[in-house]
């Protein structure tokens, strides 16, 4: 086998090597994520289940002649169901920080009040 030969039989075989060769990986654009804090808060948007919790809230208050003003602050927290802790302004002026808990049936229940600023 002459020279030429040789470097034509070399230059097939590395390009048939190439060709069988695994794609070099492209590592996608890095995205950022924050982790899921297993039982921890987060923002909660101020929607139809936000609002009934924070309705809930100020019947169970039992402030005589009140009733939710605003609903100013929602968030949520993910255990065996769902709690809200919620910033309220009722029509008497008082503000309030409630955690109303809806269970797995969707029942609502206050499990802490504290009067705000």
């Amino acid at each position: 086998m002459n020279s030429a030969s040789r470097w034509s039989l070399t230059l097939s075989l590395v390009l048939a090597m190439g060709a069988c060769a695994p794609p070099v990986p492209t590592n996608p654009p890095e995205t950022r994520v924050e982790p899921t804090i297993t039982g921890g808060w987060s923002q909660a948007a101020i929607d139809e289940d936000a609002k009934s919790a924070a309705v809930f809230a100020v019947t169970a208050l039992n402030r005589p002649g009140a009733t939710l003003k605003s609903l100013d602050a929602a968030q949520s927290q993910v255990v065996a169901g769902l709690n809200y802790r919620l910033d309220l302004t009722l029509t008497d002026g008082s503000r309030w920080q409630v955690v109303v808990y809806r269970n797995l049936q969707s029942a609502f229940s206050l499990t802490s009040s504290t009067p705000l600023p």
